[in-house]
């Protein structure tokens, strides 16, 4: 004797309950986009594919890199140590004054 099919309908959510699941699901997603800022940055090549190096050579992943090293540049920074007036140069934007100039070796 053959079991009687089993129905797909059965075994889904009630719409009202698919809804709070699908709710309860985006609210968590957008959660953990706000606990985990990011940013996108405009990068040389070569600046890039240097990075890209020491995360392979040391097996850490490439945004802890640039994070320690933007650490020490702010530090140096605040410190006093950096001075960008040399490298800045009038730039061709509404939204800022000025960009720097890196040296030729790390342009590009």
């Amino acid at each position: 004797m053959s079991k009687p099919p089993i129905r797909q309908d059965v075994l889904q959510p009630m719409p009202e309950v698919r809804a709070q699941i699908e709710a309860r699901q985006k609210r968590r997603t957008q959660e953990r986009r706000k606990a985990r800022p990011k940013g996108t940055y405009d990068l040389p090549a070569r600046l890039m594919a240097a990075v890209d190096e020491i995360g392979d050579r040391e097996s850490i992943a490439k945004s802890d890199v640039v994070a320690l090293a933007l650490t020490h540049f702010v530090e140096a920074y605040r410190a006093g140590q950096v001075d960008l007036e040399p490298l800045k140069e009038r730039a061709r934007s509404l939204r800022v004054e000025w960009k720097l100039k890196l040296p030729a070796d790390w342009a590009e």
